[in-house]
């Protein structure tokens, strides 16, 4: 498979690349800036003008569209917002145009509304599974629900497939000891419900993704299986959200926030990197 990366020269861009080579697919990045590691073929373009996505597109079986605003807060609201909303459109637009039938986009539990919303919000139950409501006032978060929105409206129109990955924090440090420092903080990590993924998982379940028997826009949560404390989850839902009554997991352990249940049964994902096994290594 020819498959298309957006955004291939960044942190995860880089490993779903690499990923993505090691199981024999044939990768085209495009970014604004060179792929640190060489990697070739890897074209330099603005994918606010689709011309570059058009002609990368032609013959391609895949896109991953990574190529975003990565939280924010890095630039003004205004180009949050707007820049991921359409480069969002134009990598759809393009590869629908151009007969893409599978594409993969980088989404955000941010989209929940909590991770960068007021820090009085309360879920409606945790772990918090791809139902719970949407409730974005950041400019971040609410562009990765109208980047979805727009999934579903391209899977209307055309003939091809889309998987919206909600990425908790990705983790970019192999020994985890940037993890290691949250643990003596976890009112830092309340707002994430105490999540995590390796950016080594992430690629894989971009690789899932396109792989995947799926239909339509899918949504799908991908993060680690247990939270990034060494506390019991029960304990930290007690003293951080002491108003939640619906807390569905009953474990007395350090289960995450987030549920990535549905990545596991239909992407086939499994959480390869975790703190637990590193550090104990």
């Amino acid at each position: 498979m020819k498959v298309v990366v957006t955004g291939g020269s960044g942190a995860l861009g880089r490993q779903v690349i690499a990923e993505l080579v090691t199981h024999g697919y044939e990768v085209l990045n495009l970014d604004r800036a060179p792929h640190p590691g060489g990697h070739r073929p890897s074209w330099i373009a603005d994918l606010t003008e689709p011309g570059a996505l058009y002609e990368a597109c032609a013959g391609a079986d895949g896109i991953v569209h990574l190529a975003a605003w990565i939280a924010p807060d890095l630039t003004s609201d205004c180009t949050t917002f707007n820049g991921n909303v359409a480069l969002t459109y134009n990598a759809l637009k393009a590869a629908a145009d151009m007969g893409v039938r599978r594409a993969v986009l980088a989404s955000s539990i941010s989209a929940y509304g909590f991770l960068y919303g007021p820090p009085d919000w309360t879920p409606d139950y945790l772990p918090v599974d791809e139902s719970h409501p949407c409730r974005a006032v950041d400019p971040y978060g609410l562009s990765k629900i109208v980047g979805e929105t727009v999934a579903d409206s391209f899977v209307r129109r055309a003939a091809m497939t889309i998987a919206s990955l909600r990425f908790p924090g990705v983790n970019y440090d192999p020994t985890f000891q940037r993890v290691r420092g949250f643990m003596s903080n976890p009112a830092h990590r309340r707002s994430g419900f105490w999540s995590y993924v390796d950016v080594s998982d992430a690629a894989i379940a971009c690789r899932l993704a396109l792989e995947a028997d799926l239909s339509g826009h899918q949504v799908f949560n991908v993060a680690a299986p247990t939270s990034n404390m060494r506390e019991p989850t029960p304990d930290l839902i007690r003293r951080f959200y002491p108003e939640l009554k619906d807390v569905r997991r009953s474990e007395q352990t350090n289960w995450c926030g987030i549920d990535s249940g549905r990545a596991e049964r239909e992407l086939g994902f499994r959480a390869q990197a975790t703190w637990e096994r590193v550090l104990a290594e």
